[in-house]
Protein backbone atom coordinates (compact mmCIF):
# COMPACT_ATOMS: atom_id res chain seq x y z
CA UNK A 1 0.00 0.00 0.00
CA UNK A 2 1.13 3.58 -0.66
CA UNK A 3 1.29 5.16 2.80
CA UNK A 4 0.67 8.87 3.29
CA UNK A 5 3.90 10.68 2.35
CA UNK A 6 5.46 13.61 4.15
CA UNK A 7 5.13 16.54 1.73
CA UNK A 8 7.09 19.77 1.48
CA UNK A 9 5.78 23.08 0.17
CA UNK A 10 2.03 22.52 0.47
CA UNK A 11 0.33 25.73 -0.69
CA UNK A 12 -3.29 24.62 -0.42
CA UNK A 13 -5.17 21.50 0.54
CA UNK A 14 -8.52 20.03 1.46
CA UNK A 15 -8.99 17.53 4.27
CA UNK A 16 -11.16 14.52 4.99
CA UNK A 17 -13.26 14.47 8.16
CA UNK A 18 -10.57 12.28 9.77
CA UNK A 19 -7.98 15.01 9.20
CA UNK A 20 -6.10 13.29 6.38
CA UNK A 21 -5.29 15.24 3.22
CA UNK A 22 -7.83 14.79 0.41
CA UNK A 23 -5.97 16.79 -2.26
CA UNK A 24 -3.25 19.42 -2.32
CA UNK A 25 -0.91 21.60 -4.33
CA UNK A 26 2.81 21.94 -3.69
CA UNK A 27 5.47 24.43 -4.78
CA UNK A 28 8.53 22.42 -3.79
CA UNK A 29 9.99 19.24 -5.25
CA UNK A 30 8.79 16.03 -3.60
CA UNK A 31 9.77 12.50 -4.62
CA UNK A 32 7.11 9.87 -3.92
CA UNK A 33 7.86 6.14 -3.95
CA UNK A 34 4.98 4.33 -5.68
CA UNK A 35 4.27 1.03 -7.41
CA UNK A 36 5.11 2.92 -10.62
CA UNK A 37 8.50 4.00 -9.29
CA UNK A 38 9.76 7.31 -7.91
CA UNK A 39 7.43 10.09 -9.09
CA UNK A 40 7.62 13.87 -8.73
CA UNK A 41 4.29 15.71 -8.42
CA UNK A 42 3.77 19.04 -10.17
CA UNK A 43 5.32 21.93 -8.23
CA UNK A 44 6.28 24.47 -10.93
CA UNK A 45 4.01 27.29 -11.98
CA UNK A 46 1.89 26.26 -14.98
CA UNK A 47 2.99 27.27 -18.47
CA UNK A 48 0.93 27.64 -21.63
CA UNK A 49 -0.32 24.03 -21.71
CA UNK A 50 -0.10 22.96 -18.06
CA UNK A 51 -3.23 22.74 -15.95
CA UNK A 52 -3.47 24.70 -12.72
CA UNK A 53 -4.79 21.74 -10.77
CA UNK A 54 -4.07 19.84 -7.61
CA UNK A 55 -0.69 18.12 -7.58
CA UNK A 56 -1.89 15.13 -5.57
CA UNK A 57 -5.01 13.47 -4.27
CA UNK A 58 -5.35 10.78 -1.62
CA UNK A 59 -7.80 8.22 -0.30
CA UNK A 60 -9.23 8.77 3.18
CA UNK A 61 -6.75 6.27 4.65
CA UNK A 62 -3.84 8.35 3.32
CA UNK A 63 -2.84 6.21 0.36
CA UNK A 64 -2.09 7.96 -2.93
CA UNK A 65 -4.99 8.30 -5.37
CA UNK A 66 -3.61 10.47 -8.20
CA UNK A 67 -0.48 12.38 -9.10
CA UNK A 68 -0.13 15.17 -11.67
CA UNK A 69 3.51 14.85 -12.66
CA UNK A 70 6.06 17.65 -12.89
CA UNK A 71 7.24 16.29 -16.24
CA UNK A 72 6.19 13.48 -18.53
CA UNK A 73 7.65 10.31 -17.00
CA UNK A 74 7.93 6.76 -18.32
CA UNK A 75 5.72 4.51 -16.21
CA UNK A 76 6.18 0.72 -16.07
CA UNK A 77 2.80 -0.97 -16.52
CA UNK A 78 1.80 -4.66 -16.76
CA UNK A 79 1.67 -4.31 -20.57
CA UNK A 80 4.87 -2.32 -20.96
CA UNK A 81 6.16 1.20 -20.34
CA UNK A 82 4.11 4.28 -21.24
CA UNK A 83 4.87 7.99 -20.86
CA UNK A 84 2.59 9.71 -18.36
CA UNK A 85 1.68 13.17 -17.15
CA UNK A 86 -1.13 11.91 -14.89
CA UNK A 87 -1.31 8.59 -13.01
CA UNK A 88 -4.05 7.27 -10.74
CA UNK A 89 -3.86 4.39 -8.27
CA UNK A 90 -6.13 1.94 -6.53
CA UNK A 91 -6.28 2.13 -2.76
CA UNK A 92 -3.78 -0.74 -2.41
CA UNK A 93 -1.26 1.13 -4.57
CA UNK A 94 -1.76 -0.74 -7.84
CA UNK A 95 -1.92 1.38 -11.00
CA UNK A 96 -5.48 2.31 -11.98
CA UNK A 97 -4.93 4.56 -15.01
CA UNK A 98 -2.18 6.22 -17.03
CA UNK A 99 -2.62 9.35 -19.15
CA UNK A 100 0.32 10.20 -21.43
CA UNK A 101 -0.83 13.83 -21.78
CA UNK A 102 -2.68 16.16 -19.44
CA UNK A 103 -2.56 19.55 -21.15
CA UNK A 104 -4.97 22.42 -20.53
CA UNK A 105 -7.15 22.83 -23.62
CA UNK A 106 -8.32 26.42 -24.03
CA UNK A 107 -7.59 29.72 -25.75
CA UNK A 108 -3.84 29.47 -25.22
CA UNK A 109 -3.48 25.79 -26.15
CA UNK A 110 -5.72 23.98 -28.62
CA UNK A 111 -6.77 20.34 -28.82
CA UNK A 112 -5.00 20.20 -32.19
CA UNK A 113 -1.73 21.33 -30.59
CA UNK A 114 -2.15 18.80 -27.80
CA UNK A 115 -2.94 16.12 -30.37
CA UNK A 116 0.37 16.74 -32.12
CA UNK A 117 2.08 15.54 -28.94
CA UNK A 118 -0.02 12.37 -28.69
CA UNK A 119 1.55 9.10 -29.81
CA UNK A 120 0.10 6.18 -31.77
CA UNK A 121 0.29 2.76 -30.09
CA UNK A 122 -0.47 -0.76 -31.23
CA UNK A 123 -2.27 -3.20 -28.94
CA UNK A 124 -2.50 -6.92 -29.82
CA UNK A 125 -5.75 -7.89 -28.08
CA UNK A 126 -7.73 -11.13 -27.90
CA UNK A 127 -10.30 -9.80 -30.40
CA UNK A 128 -7.82 -8.21 -32.81
CA UNK A 129 -5.06 -5.66 -33.14
CA UNK A 130 -5.86 -2.01 -32.36
CA UNK A 131 -3.66 0.82 -33.62
CA UNK A 132 -4.71 4.18 -32.23
CA UNK A 133 -3.57 7.58 -31.00
CA UNK A 134 -3.94 7.08 -27.26
CA UNK A 135 -5.57 9.33 -24.68
CA UNK A 136 -5.28 6.95 -21.73
CA UNK A 137 -5.47 3.39 -20.44
CA UNK A 138 -6.94 1.76 -17.37
CA UNK A 139 -6.12 -1.47 -15.56
CA UNK A 140 -7.90 -3.94 -13.32
CA UNK A 141 -6.53 -4.19 -9.75
CA UNK A 142 -4.63 -7.36 -10.73
CA UNK A 143 -2.86 -5.50 -13.56
CA UNK A 144 -4.83 -6.78 -16.54
CA UNK A 145 -5.77 -4.19 -19.17
CA UNK A 146 -9.27 -2.83 -18.51
CA UNK A 147 -9.83 -0.14 -21.14
CA UNK A 148 -8.24 1.98 -23.85
CA UNK A 149 -9.31 5.60 -24.23
CA UNK A 150 -8.87 6.84 -27.79
CA UNK A 151 -7.73 10.33 -28.68
CA UNK A 152 -10.75 12.62 -29.37
CA UNK A 153 -11.90 12.18 -32.96
CA UNK A 154 -10.00 8.93 -33.51
CA UNK A 155 -11.97 6.24 -35.35
CA UNK A 156 -10.65 2.68 -35.20
CA UNK A 157 -11.75 -0.50 -37.04
CA UNK A 158 -12.92 -3.08 -34.50
CA UNK A 159 -13.66 -6.79 -34.73
CA UNK A 160 -16.52 -7.36 -32.27
CA UNK A 161 -18.79 -10.31 -31.45
CA UNK A 162 -21.57 -8.39 -33.23
CA UNK A 163 -19.57 -7.75 -36.42
CA UNK A 164 -16.83 -5.54 -37.80
CA UNK A 165 -17.47 -1.85 -37.09
CA UNK A 166 -15.71 1.49 -36.69
CA UNK A 167 -15.33 2.52 -33.06
CA UNK A 168 -14.74 5.83 -31.30
CA UNK A 169 -13.99 6.99 -27.75
CA UNK A 170 -12.53 3.67 -26.60
CA UNK A 171 -13.00 0.02 -25.71
CA UNK A 172 -13.41 -1.83 -22.44
CA UNK A 173 -12.21 -5.40 -21.90
CA UNK A 174 -13.37 -8.18 -19.62
CA UNK A 175 -10.70 -9.46 -17.27
CA UNK A 176 -10.35 -12.51 -19.56
CA UNK A 177 -9.29 -10.19 -22.41
CA UNK A 178 -12.50 -10.43 -24.43
CA UNK A 179 -14.27 -7.27 -25.60
CA UNK A 180 -16.80 -6.02 -23.05
CA UNK A 181 -17.97 -2.80 -24.70
CA UNK A 182 -17.33 -0.28 -27.46
CA UNK A 183 -18.81 2.91 -28.87
CA UNK A 184 -19.70 2.89 -32.59
CA UNK A 185 -18.55 5.87 -34.65
CA UNK A 186 -21.80 5.86 -36.64
CA UNK A 187 -25.12 3.99 -36.27
CA UNK A 188 -24.66 0.23 -36.75
CA UNK A 189 -27.28 -2.49 -37.05
CA UNK A 190 -26.99 -5.31 -34.51
CA UNK A 191 -28.86 -8.60 -34.50
CA UNK A 192 -30.64 -8.81 -31.15
CA UNK A 193 -33.19 -11.15 -29.51
CA UNK A 194 -35.95 -8.72 -30.64
CA UNK A 195 -34.63 -8.42 -34.20
CA UNK A 196 -32.23 -6.02 -35.95
CA UNK A 197 -31.74 -2.75 -34.03
CA UNK A 198 -29.74 0.31 -35.18
CA UNK A 199 -27.37 1.12 -32.33
CA UNK A 200 -25.76 4.47 -31.54
CA UNK A 201 -25.46 6.68 -28.48
CA UNK A 202 -25.83 10.34 -29.43
CA UNK A 203 -25.06 11.23 -25.81
CA UNK A 204 -21.90 9.15 -25.38
CA UNK A 205 -19.38 10.42 -22.85
CA UNK A 206 -16.37 11.18 -25.03
CA UNK A 207 -13.72 11.10 -22.30
CA UNK A 208 -14.23 7.68 -20.71
CA UNK A 209 -14.20 4.22 -22.28
CA UNK A 210 -15.66 2.44 -19.24
CA UNK A 211 -19.31 3.23 -20.06
CA UNK A 212 -19.69 2.36 -23.74
CA UNK A 213 -23.19 1.78 -25.08
CA UNK A 214 -22.74 -1.61 -26.81
CA UNK A 215 -21.89 -4.31 -24.27
CA UNK A 216 -21.19 -8.04 -24.45
CA UNK A 217 -20.86 -10.68 -21.74
CA UNK A 218 -17.66 -12.65 -21.19
CA UNK A 219 -18.63 -15.15 -23.90
CA UNK A 220 -19.49 -12.48 -26.50
CA UNK A 221 -23.27 -12.44 -26.13
CA UNK A 222 -24.93 -9.03 -26.60
CA UNK A 223 -26.31 -7.71 -23.30
CA UNK A 224 -26.87 -3.98 -23.94
CA UNK A 225 -27.13 -1.34 -26.65
CA UNK A 226 -28.49 2.17 -27.06
CA UNK A 227 -30.68 3.53 -29.83
CA UNK A 228 -32.83 6.61 -30.42
CA UNK A 229 -36.35 7.05 -31.75
CA UNK A 230 -39.43 4.98 -30.95
CA UNK A 231 -39.97 1.34 -30.05
CA UNK A 232 -43.48 -0.05 -30.52
CA UNK A 233 -44.22 -3.07 -28.32
CA UNK A 234 -47.25 -5.27 -28.99
CA UNK A 235 -48.07 -7.83 -26.31
CA UNK A 236 -51.05 -10.13 -25.94
CA UNK A 237 -51.66 -9.18 -22.33
CA UNK A 238 -50.87 -5.44 -22.22
CA UNK A 239 -51.70 -4.38 -25.76
CA UNK A 240 -49.71 -1.73 -27.62
CA UNK A 241 -47.07 0.49 -26.01
CA UNK A 242 -44.87 3.13 -27.66
CA UNK A 243 -41.62 3.95 -25.89
CA UNK A 244 -39.96 7.10 -27.21
CA UNK A 245 -36.64 8.83 -26.70
CA UNK A 246 -36.90 11.76 -24.34
CA UNK A 247 -35.47 15.13 -25.36
CA UNK A 248 -33.48 17.95 -23.81
CA UNK A 249 -31.88 21.16 -25.02
CA UNK A 250 -28.41 20.72 -26.49
CA UNK A 251 -25.43 21.48 -24.27
CA UNK A 252 -23.63 23.57 -26.90
CA UNK A 253 -26.57 25.24 -28.68
CA UNK A 254 -30.33 25.75 -28.51
CA UNK A 255 -31.25 22.70 -30.59
CA UNK A 256 -33.34 19.90 -29.12
CA UNK A 257 -31.30 16.73 -28.53
CA UNK A 258 -32.93 13.30 -28.59
CA UNK A 259 -31.68 11.11 -25.74
CA UNK A 260 -30.94 7.41 -26.25
CA UNK A 261 -33.03 4.44 -25.21
CA UNK A 262 -31.05 1.71 -23.45
CA UNK A 263 -31.97 -1.90 -24.27
CA UNK A 264 -30.74 -4.67 -21.95
CA UNK A 265 -31.10 -8.39 -22.61
CA UNK A 266 -31.14 -11.10 -19.93
CA UNK A 267 -32.42 -14.59 -20.64
CA UNK A 268 -35.80 -14.33 -22.38
CA UNK A 269 -36.39 -10.77 -21.18
CA UNK A 270 -35.66 -7.33 -22.61
CA UNK A 271 -35.65 -4.12 -20.57
CA UNK A 272 -36.08 -0.75 -22.29
CA UNK A 273 -34.94 2.29 -20.29
CA UNK A 274 -35.86 5.79 -21.48
CA UNK A 275 -33.85 7.48 -18.72
CA UNK A 276 -36.85 7.92 -16.43
CA UNK A 277 -38.85 4.69 -16.66
CA UNK A 278 -37.89 1.07 -17.26
CA UNK A 279 -40.12 -1.37 -19.12
CA UNK A 280 -39.43 -5.12 -19.04
CA UNK A 281 -40.99 -7.61 -21.45
CA UNK A 282 -40.95 -11.34 -22.09
CA UNK A 283 -39.59 -11.48 -25.63
CA UNK A 284 -41.59 -14.59 -26.53
CA UNK A 285 -44.88 -12.85 -25.69
CA UNK A 286 -44.25 -9.64 -27.65
CA UNK A 287 -43.58 -8.20 -31.07
CA UNK A 288 -41.27 -5.22 -31.45
CA UNK A 289 -41.11 -2.50 -34.11
CA UNK A 290 -38.00 -0.29 -34.09
CA UNK A 291 -38.37 3.22 -35.54
CA UNK A 292 -34.90 4.82 -35.28
CA UNK A 293 -34.40 8.58 -35.27
CA UNK A 294 -30.84 9.77 -34.67
CA UNK A 295 -29.73 13.38 -34.31
CA UNK A 296 -27.12 13.99 -37.01
CA UNK A 297 -25.30 16.41 -34.70
CA UNK A 298 -24.25 13.50 -32.50
CA UNK A 299 -22.43 11.66 -35.28
CA UNK A 300 -18.66 11.53 -35.40
CA UNK A 301 -18.51 12.50 -39.08
CA UNK A 302 -18.42 15.51 -41.36
CA UNK A 303 -21.24 14.58 -43.71
CA UNK A 304 -19.18 12.58 -46.20
CA UNK A 305 -19.04 9.33 -44.25
CA UNK A 306 -19.33 6.54 -46.79
CA UNK A 307 -21.75 3.84 -45.81
CA UNK A 308 -23.06 5.33 -42.58
CA UNK A 309 -26.73 6.03 -42.24
CA UNK A 310 -26.48 9.68 -41.25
Amino acid sequence: MNEAPVLNGITSCTLYANGNVCECRVNEENVLQTSAGALVPRYSRPGVREKELKSLSFYANGSLRSIYLEAQTEIPTPIGPFPAELVTFYEDGAIDSVFPLNGQIGFAWSEEEEGELAQVYEFPLAFGRITVKLNGLRFYPDGKLKSLIFWPGAVVPLHTPGGDFSGRIGVRLHDNGNLESFEPAVPVVLNTPIGPVPAFDVNALAVDADFNSIRFDRKGKLVQLKTSGDIVVQSAGAGRKIISSRTRMGLMDDTVAKLPLALSFAGNMVTIDDGVERFTYDIADCKFLILPDFDRSGFNCTGDCNGCSC
